[in-house]
């Protein structure tokens, strides 16, 4: 489990120490007015101290999204399957593991 600055993070530390499950997979951001949204794979999950917040990220090959962990979280109505959804003060997105992509999908997925 992540400890920074003597607080443990429990929730994100379970996808930066699982992260090799999520590298590979999907990760669609929607619409928010900051951005058109779009669709891009995982490339790295992490979790950072900077200034007196702490971020939880998702990087991916063309966009990554970031929240600080007191102001954003997983989204309470989870409707899809094999997505998990994310929302914070200034974003929407999902994220979709490696396993649950066909190769197919990532083509369909990447080229809307």
């Amino acid at each position: 489990m992540i400890t920074i600055d003597g607080k443990k993070y429990p929730l994100w530390s379970q996808f930066v120490e699982r992260k090799e499950e999520w590298i590979g997979g999907i990760l669609e951001e929607f619409g928010d007015g900051f951005s058109d949204g779009g669709t891009t794979v995982i490339t790295d999950i992490t979790l950072e101290k900077e200034d007196d917040d702490v971020y939880f990220s998702i990087l991916g090959k063309d966009f990554s999204e970031t929240f600080a962990v007191d102001c954003g979280g997983i989204s309470g109505g989870q409707h899809e399957d094999d997505w998990l959804h994310f929302s914070s003060i200034c974003s929407n997105f999902r994220i979709k593991r490696k396993k649950d992509v066909s190769s197919s999908e990532t083509v369909k997925e990447l080229n809307s």
